[in-house]
Order: structure tokens, then C-alpha cells, then sequence
């Protein structure tokens, strides 16, 4: 008798054990699906996080957030921001941040059987003695313009062209369409369509908001558009009538290059009038009296290799050569001109827009 009640209760007890079990599987398997897409816009003290709760497997979601914190594994019980329920796009914007720190940052989206959590990003906010407003310059006046990624650029006129004072960085066409990010170097020189890319594939943010991505020629003429509404990239002529105006303004201390440079970035060079030639009153760049602020962004090459940043940078115009190459501008730590020449279409150069 006592034999029969021990194995009846060991087998009412295995399978509360088994459904218990199978329960547990089924909440794990409800939790929302929910990714942070992209971190911009890092300031000093700020940044903004565009999240996407992807699905909620059948459960609402009550809470959606961002939580944040300088350890690598964050949670709501981190630094944390509540941006409503339900599923979709939404953006959190991170402040009070402290100037000069590593944060590591994820998404959250909870339903009634737990939380679930997106990839971490990393970002390092500006020191307030390098604040990316140094890359300008202060006596001018300059706009801004916002891409479909939520970027916002600083833009100077110059003569009769407004441009944009920074290089593009937006992952996205006009309608919302990806522009894919290539990081293979075999796959790089292959490709007919599109792409974009990181210089050597950093994900540093602070890097790529001061420098921009690369684009090949595919990107710049796809009819989905490279460029922020209201916004082209520039033809062969609208560079050269930029070149023309800079050169009728030129004064004897001044060159064309350096006209349009930051004053930040570049190496020196013992050659007068070139970009990193110093002044010798002052021992300083005495640069970017356009505001136009031009760093050296570098290049990626044909093979796929990324190259020259701190030297160098070129921009595409949307003018082709030939069948398989396409007219840029240039800029070379050593050089006082602005270099015009073509580059196969594959090659990634930076991008600067012109107004409409």
C-alpha cells in the first residue's frame, strides 16, 4: 500500500515537473522581438537611439524602451527611458550624459512573461574640450538640413550654391530602401548596385557622425536617391562653379584648398599655401574661410581596402567619365589645389549634397 501511494505521488509530481517545465519554454518563446537600429547625433552630453520592436509573439507589449550603463551588459534596472507600448519605430533620446564616457546601450520590450533585449551598441559622447563644433567656423553662419536616418548637418552658402558643411553618413534612400553596408573586400570591387561602407569598417559613432560614410558611384546615380529631399549630389559644373567663385575671392594668403578645410585634423606641411601649411605668426591652420570644413575622410579603394584617412579625402560628383568611372573632387593635406580627376565606380569616396 505505501509502495502504490509513494509511486502514484512520484508520478503526479514528474508530470507537474514536465508541465511546469513546458510552460517555462512557451513564456521564453512569447517574449517581443526588438532591435536598436542606430545611434546618432552624439553630442557631449546626448544621443539619439532609433529602435524597432519588431514582433510581440503574440503578447502585448506594455513597456519599450533604451537602457544604458558603462558596464557592458545594461537592463531596466540600469539607467533606463520608457517610450511607450506596442510594437514599431520609435527614438529615444539619451541626455544628461557625461562628457567623454563609454556607454553601452541596448533596447528593452516587455510583455507580461518578461523583458526581452536588443543587440548592445557602444558610443563614447564628445569631451567638452573636442566638441565636433570646433571642426566650424564660428564666425559664420550656418543651417542645417535632416536625412531620412534622423542625421542632422550643418550647411553653408557659398557664392550661389548652398552645401552641406559635413559629409554624409545616412544608411537609407529617399523612400526608405537600405543602401547596403559592404564590409568584404572581395565583395567590394564585384558589385554593380549600391553601397555604403564605414572607413575600414569602424563602428566607432563618434567617428563616423565627424567623417561620414563612403559611397560607391552606384549609390550617388541609383534612382531611389542618394540625397536628402531637396538635396542632389553635386554634377562635374557645380563643383567647377564652386572652384571658379573660390578662386575670384582668393586672397594672398589664402588658397582654394584651404579655403574649404577644417582647421582641425589635418597634418602640417612645410609647403606654403597648401592645407596643412601653418601660418608662422601663429602656428596655426588658418583654414575654412568658406565654413565648407572639409577633414580627411580617406578613401576605399577598388580591391576594398580603406586608405589615406588624416591625408586625403575626395567626393563624387554624379558626372560620369566613361562607362566605368565617374569625375571627383579632392583634397590633399599637401596640396593647395582642389584635385578633379575620375575613379573607377566602385571605389568608396565621401559625399557632400548641394541645394536644389
Amino acid at each position: 500500500m505505501i509502495k502504490i501511494n509513494f509511486y502514484k505521488i512520484l508520478s503526479i509530481v514528474t508530470i507537474i515537473f514536465f508541465l511546469f517545465s513546458c510552460n517555462k519554454t512557451t513564456d521564453l518563446d512569447q517574449l517581443p522581438e526588438v532591435n536598436i537600429d542606430l545611434i546618432n547625433n552624439v553630442t557631449n552630453v546626448s544621443a539619439s537611439c532609433l529602435v524597432d520592436v519588431l514582433k510581440d509573439n503574440g503578447l502585448s507589449v506594455t513597456e519599450r524602451g533604451v537602457c544604458w550603463a558603462n558596464n557592458s551588459i545594461p537592463t531596466i534596472k540600469s539607467d533606463s527611458i520608457v517610450s511607450g507600448n506596442g510594437m514599431g519605430d520609435f527614438t529615444v533620446k539619451l541626455e544628461n550624459l557625461t562628457p567623454g564616457q563609454t556607454y553601452y546601450v541596448r533596447a528593452f520590450a516587455t510583455n507580461k512573461n518578461g523583458t526581452s533585449y536588443s543587440k548592445v551598441l557602444q558610443i563614447t559622447t564628445l569631451s567638452d574640450d573636442n566638441i565636433s563644433t570646433n571642426i566650424f567656423n564660428s564666425n559664420l553662419t550656418y543651417g542645417n538640413l535632416t536625412d531620412i536616418d534622423g542625421n542632422v548637418y550643418k550647411t553653408i552658402v557659398i557664392g550661389t550654391q548652398t552645401w552641406m558643411a559635413e559629409n554624409l553618413r545616412v544608411t537609407k534612400y529617399r523612400n526608405g530602401d537600405a543602401i547596403p553596408n559592404v564590409t568584404i573586400n572581395s565583395t567590394w570591387h564585384t558589385l554593380l548596385k549600391g553601397a555604403q561602407c564605414s572607413y575600414n569598417n569602424n563602428i566607432e559613432t563618434n567617428s563616423i557622425n565627424k567623417f561620414g560614410r563612403l559611397y560607391n558611384y552606384y549609390a550617388v546615380v541609383d534612382s531611389r536617391n542618394l540625397a536628402p529631399n531637396g538635396w542632389h549630389i553635386p554634377t562635374d559644373a557645380e563643383w567647377t562653379r564652386l572652384e571658379d567663385y573660390l578662386e575670384s575671392k582668393l586672397t594672398k594668403t589664402d588658397s582654394k584648398a584651404k579655403s574649404l578645410t577644417s582647421s582641425t585634423d589635418w597634418p602640417s606641411s612645410l609647403t606654403v599655401g597648401t592645407v596643412g601649411y601653418l601660418d608662422p605668426a601663429t602656428n596655426a591652420l588658418l583654414n575654412n574661410s568658406t565654413g565648407f570644413s572639409a577633414l580627411p575622410a580617406g578613401i576605399r579603394f577598388y580591391c576594398g581596402c580603406s586608405n589615406y584617412v588624416t591625408t586625403f579625402t575626395a567626393w563624387w560628383s554624379s558626372s560620369k567619365y566613361d562607362g566605368t568611372s565617374a569625375f571627383f573632387r579632392s583634397l590633399n593635406y599637401n596640396s593647395s589645389a582642389i584635385g578633379r580627376n575620375y575613379y573607377d565606380k566602385v571605389f568608396g569616396l565621401s559625399i557632400r549634397c548641394v541645394k536644389d
